[in-house]
Order: structure tokens, then sequence, then C-alpha cells
């Protein structure tokens, strides 16, 4: 299957599989309202990843039951070009899902937890539709529906979706200013706010069908929502961000307004939420950022990165939050 990776011996990953199997026991709780135990299956297999990638050795306790079934995480990621990661690892495309293999957050997140399966069918331009029940068109064939990759043993998914359909473009091009020091004024442009409020509207029931979906469909699973924005902090920085810093401020909080589909969404299911946007523009990442500590990029990329997109440190970074928040769960 396309997208479907075999177990990697990379330096993160865990060894023996055991480790991670045994701490999987069947008390965990697989209902929705508990999910806290299925993060601390993952959180132990995360723990006992860095023990043994240490020291080498395994814990006594993980091999005395024999019995027990010996399998590892099964992790899944679904989602478009902020998951897929167009451009960044440009040599490795395929097809017009423009998944970047090895440098995207999801191949980043699979190593930091030592996945021992890996299914990444991440496409750029995917719409909700595409994670449920369409197939999608990726150059010399039609994709199947993402959402047909998960399984009921599935563990961990990671979803980034609601951007393909969204009026992101649209309210975001009556910011842009034509010149430097120019003020595009969108922040008091009453389509500009219409045309926000009506896409936030529209794409909220369309991410809840599909995180519902998931949770149905993988009932055992930790879920991540990967939150949008995280290029356009609270400053323009012309011609990469072409935006005066009042338009910045307001276009930020637009996004801010978008996401919260997916806090409500990962309320409303059970399911976690990463707040990418909140870390980049509080960490001073945004596409203003200098080269060494810019997450996303503007209108020109810098770095290899399709235009206000998330780099390979974005990636790198989300792959660290919801791995910590595994931990931390």
């Amino acid at each position: 299957m396309p997208g479907t990776h075999p177990p990697v011996r990379a330096r993160h990953y865990c060894q023996p599989v055991v480790v991670i199997v045994h701490l999987w026991s069947s008390d965990t709780e697989t209902s929705r309202g508990h999910a806290m135990s299925n993060s601390r299956g993952l959180r132990a297999a995360l723990v006992l990843c860095a023990v043994v990638g240490a020291t080498g050795l395994v814990p006594a306790a993980a091999t005395a039951e024999p019995t027990v079934p010996q399998r590892g995480v099964h992790y899944v990621a679904l989602g478009d070009s902020r998951a897929s990661g167009p451009l960044v690892e440009a040599s490795a495309h395929r097809d017009l899902c423009l998944r970047s293999p090895e440098q995207n957050y999801p191949a980043e997140l699979a190593r930091l937890i030592g996945a021992s399966e890996f299914t990444d069918v991440t496409c750029s331009a995917a719409k909700p539709a595409h994670v449920l029940d369409t197939p999608q068109f990726v150059g010399t064939r039609f994709a199947p529906p993402q959402i047909e990759a998960l399984r009921a043993d599935t563990d961990l998914v990671t979803l980034s979706i609601g951007g393909g359909g969204s009026n992101h473009l649209a309210v975001s091009v009556r910011c842009v200013a034509i010149a430097p020091e120019a003020d595009a004024r969108c922040r008091n442009n009453p389509r500009a706010e219409q045309l926000a409020t009506l896409g936030i509207a529209e794409m909220a029931p369309r991410v809840d069908a599909v995180v519902a979906a998931i949770v149905a469909k993988a009932s055992n699973a930790e879920v991540y929502l990967i939150g949008h924005g995280g290029s356009v902090g609270h400053r323009g920085c012309w011609p990469n961000l072409p935006l005066s810093d009042a338009d910045a401020v307001w276009l930020s909080g637009y996004f801010d307004r978008f996401n919260q589909i997916y806090v409500d969404a990962a309320a409303r299911h059970g399911v976690h939420y990463i707040d990418i946007a909140g870390a980049s523009i509080g960490g001073g990442h945004d596409a203003c950022a200098p080269d060494d500590q810019r997450w996303f990029e503007g209108i020109l990329p810098r770095s290899p990165a399709e235009p206000a997109h998330p780099n390979e440190l974005a990636m790198a970074a989300i792959a660290e939050m919801v791995a910590a928040d595994i931990t931390a769960s």
C-alpha cells in the first residue's frame, strides 16, 4: 500500500518490540470516555523506549509473560499538505500528494515513538471528504479515502485537515499590502470578516464528521488534531509576509478562531489538540523569523517548503509536541 512503511530500525526506535507490547495490557480502557488510559499505554511505550535505547536492557517485567501477543505501536497519519510536507523533501515526491516520507511530521513522530508499523496517507490538497469517503486524484491514479488506512488495532492517529475547502486564501489575499509600509486594512473590511465567519461555520461540521468517523473506526487509538496557523504572527515583513502589523494581528486572530473548530471537536470526541500556531507565534517562529528560527514559510520560502506551509523545523516541532503530550497525559 502506498504510504505504508515497514518497521524502521532507526536510532530512536524501541527494540525489542516486546517492550512496547507488554505495556499495552488488556486492562487498558478502550472507550472514548477513558482516553487517558490509552495515553498511558503510549506513554509507557515512550518511556521504555528511552530506557532501552539508553541502556540496551529489557526490564524483566517486560518479558515476564511470554504468552502476551507481541506487537508495537501502529501509527496512521491522515491529512493534507500541512502533514504531507510538500517541497520539504521534493526529490522524494512520487505523485501529487507531494509527501515528504522522511521529513514530514508523521515520519518524525514515527521515529520518536518507535512505531513498529507506520502508515502515512497524508496528501496535499486533501479535503475532509478525501479522508471520509471520496477518492482523491493524485496524478496517475485515485488514492482511496484515507480513513481506509485505519484498523481496529490502530494505536495512534494524527490528523491535519481543514485547509482545503476553507476560506484561508480568500481571507488572506484581502490583507496583502501592495508595497512596503502600505496597509490593506483587511481588519476593517466587512467582506474579509464575512468570508472568515462563513468559512469557519462551513468547515466546523466537516471536520467534526471526520473526527467522529476516525474515533468510530479506530476506537482504541489516541487521536491528535493538529491546528492551523503559525505562519502569520503579530507582524508583517514585506515582501515575504506582505501585511501591515495591524492586519497581521487580525489575520492571526482569524486562525485562532478557525482553530476553535479543532478545540471543540477534541472536547466533543475525547481526543487531543495540538496548538502549533500558539507555539510558533509565541516562540517567535513565524514567517518573519530568521532562517534558523522560522518554522513556517511566507509567500517567498527561504527553506524547502510550500509557501505559507511548515518547513522541516516545524515538522520536527509538531512531532515533538505530540510525543511530549503522550508522555505527559
